[in-house]
Formats: C-alpha cells, structure tokens, sequence
C-alpha cells in the first residue's frame, strides 16, 4: 500500500554550512540552527561592534550611537532569520532589489511592443505540426489531455487501489523527464457535436426551411452557449525532457500506464499544433470573449 507521508530526505547538495546546531543559553535550550544564520549573525554583530566604536560614528553623540547600534542589530537579526525553504532572508536582498525598477515588474504583450519581456516568461521557441514544443533552453516537450478517476465517492478499496499505482506509476518514470500537470478552467469542447451536427445538414434530404432554422438554432447554441459561456475543468500533463530520447521514454512510460490500467489516468490525448496552441492561449491570454470569438 502506499505511504500517507513521505519523508523528503536531506538534499546531495548540502554543504557544511547547512549543518545545524543545538546548544543552551543561560540554561535555555536555543532551537537548532544552520551554521549559516550562526555565523550571519555572529558576523554582524562584530561587524556593529566595529563600526560603533572605531568609525566615524564613535564621535556621534550618545543617542545617535545607540540608535544606530539598536537600528543595526534589528537588521542584522531581522536578515539572518530563515525561510520556509530554511535559507538566510539576506540571500532574497538580490531578488528584491532587481524587482523595484518598473520594467522589471512590467511586460507589455501589445503586438507592437518588443516581445522579448513575454518571450522570458514563456520560452517556448516553437510548436510543430505533431505538438512537440521546443522550449528556449534546448528541452522538448509534448502536451497530453488527461482525464483521472479521482473522486470525493470513492470507496476505501477504490482509493487505496489508486493510491497504490499512482505509486507504481511514479517509481517507474526516469528522473530525467518532467511531469508538468496543468488545470485550467475553459469552455467545452464541442468538435464532436459540431461535427455530428454538419454531417446530419449534409444527409438532409429535404432542405425544408423549417429544419434549417433548428439547426441553425442548435449550432447557435452548441457554439455560442456550450462552447462559450459553459466552462468546465481541463487537467493537462507536459512532458518535459532535455532530449527526445528522454521525452520518448517518458512517453513510452505514460502509454504503458494508460494501457495497462485505468485507476490513475482514465483517457489520454495527444494534443497536436492547433490544440497546445489553444492551451497555451488559455494558460497566458485567458478565456475572453475575444477568444472565443
């Protein structure tokens, strides 16, 4: 059976300054801490130290040296605490600082502006006619629409039997190829019906003016309402490889799943030019009106 909770191990790239360290405090037990933030903060205190006492503010008045001690030490604490990822806060000062200038917070997707700001965001160079895109840093990938057989009605056997290949599907793909899941929530698609509903206008026999008025009116219908004011959740999966043969591995690993069972995914589509195109135009442009239309 699958495990409820899985412990993430500790990372490879771990070095001696990740390391943490317990130790007491007057008799008071001090949380455990990396040797970073130890030696972040050790550091800056001597470092205030030094400059309250050998620099030029050593000639300030005794209010100033105080509040400039009391100003640094809050900055000094308030910069070595940790993040949720257990990293230093001074190491996001960068980050911050390259987000304050305006065009850095700001990309213009006019069709006459310099599409350079949205081609960062996306990095996607090209989609070809069997769906493969190829992303800016040399990978490729491929899009697939799937369809699950989670649920909130499941029974315990139900679950537990999903729970446990959804398991075995996840130790069998190789670690070189990315699983990408995408939701999205968009209009129903209704080529089907479309399809069915101008194969049976061709079989008319009779082009009675009455019949072409109902059909007409359900076109209108399927296209303007279902196809367009009735939206409905979308789940997606991209495949994501360095290298085709690593996305053929990955493809090989998803359709042996599929045809194997259907407790994780139920049904499986292979989205070619046009469709990842759609997907892609929901996923950054949303679902307006001009988009649909």
């Amino acid at each position: 059976m699958a495990r409820h909770s899985y412990k993430i191990p500790a990372p490879l790239n771990r070095s001696f300054l990740d390391h943490e360290i317990s130790f007491s405090v007057g008799g008071w037990q001090v949380p455990p801490s990396p040797m970073k933030q130890i030696l972040f903060l050790g550091g800056g205190v001597l470092v205030t130290l030094w400059a309250a006492t050998t620099t030029f503010i050593k000639s300030a008045g005794p209010a100033l040296i105080v509040l400039f001690v009391v100003w640094s030490l809050i900055t000094v604490f308030y910069l070595g605490g940790l993040t949720r990822t257990r990293e230093l806060r001074f190491m996001t000062v960068p980050a911050l600082l390259a987000y304050l200038p305006r065009k850095a917070r700001l990309v213009l997707t006019r069709r006459s502006a310099d599409p350079s700001g949205f081609y960062s965001i996306v990095g996607v160079d090209d989609v070809t006619e069997n769906g493969a895109i190829s992303f800016s840093d040399g990978s490729l990938g491929q899009v697939y629409l799937v369809v699950g057989s989670a649920s909130y009605l499941l029974f315990d056997e139900d679950r537990t039997s999903i729970l446990d290949r959804v398991d075995s599907f996840w130790r069998k793909v190789p670690t070189s190829c990315e699983h990408v899941f995408i939701t999205t929530k968009e209009p129903q698609r209704i080529y089907h019906q479309v399809a069915n509903l101008e194969r049976r206008n061709q079989a008319l026999q009779v082009r009675d003016p009455d019949l072409l008025e109902l059909q007409n009116e359900q076109y209108d219908i399927l296209t303007g309402h279902v196809g367009g004011k009735f939206t409905s959740i979308h789940q997606y999966v991209l495949l994501k490889g360095k290298s085709a043969d690593v996305l053929r591995q990955g493809h090989l690993v998803l359709q042996a799943e599929v045809e194997g069972s259907s407790l994780m995914i139920k049904e499986v589509t292979m989205l070619g030019r046009d469709e990842s195109h759609q997907m892609l135009r929901i996923l950054y442009q949303g679902t307006t009106e001009s988009l649909l239309g």
